[in-house]
């Protein structure tokens, strides 16, 4: 029986084991730019199954242009690593894996589609992140694909597919 309660207790207890990300837990409200023009949105990071996991909501808040992604990280082989994996309201033709690292201020993760690359970096800026998504088209130079400020903010009303 006590073995059954420590097992509990166990599968219970956040492991937090993804490197990097924990900072990112909470709600943020996510103004930036895509391609140049503004993007009003909002982002919420929460683990899951049993911290092994995290997840990055990010969802547009403009009603003419909706947009949502959900980025999940998981440790990778090397206690720096991560391995992740980037779904979005495009559908499953545009989701893909994605390998990066943790750094002593936050986290970058490279996702391979077959026309580009897309870089991610997370870095620490005051009390929030700076997300910067830069983008590698073969033959032509690197460029920024978007950017967002994250800073703290109420999960009140946040809703988000899942």
């Amino acid at each position: 029986m006590l073995n059954l309660v420590l097992l509990a207790m166990a599968a219970a207890t956040p492991t937090h084991t993804v490197p990097g990300v924990a900072g990112l837990q909470g709600c943020w409200k996510a103004p930036g730019q895509v391609l140049g023009k503004d993007a009003e949105s909002v982002a919420r990071g929460e683990w899951h199954l049993g911290g092994r996991y995290f997840m990055l909501h990010l969802r547009s808040v403009s009603r003419e242009k909706p947009y949502e992604a959900s980025l999940v990280y998981g440790a990778g082989n090397k206690p720096e690593a991560l391995n992740s994996y980037w779904m979005d309201s495009f559908g499953g033709a545009y989701s893909t894996p994605g390998k990066g690292v943790a750094t002593g201020d936050g986290l970058s993760v490279v996702y391979a589609y077959p026309d580009s690359i897309y870089t991610n970096r997370f870095t620490r800026a005051g009390k929030g992140w700076r997300w910067t998504i830069m983008e590698q088209a073969s033959g032509k130079p690197e460029r920024m694909f978007a950017q967002y400020n994250l800073t703290r903010t109420s999960c009140r009303g946040m809703k988000f597919d899942f």
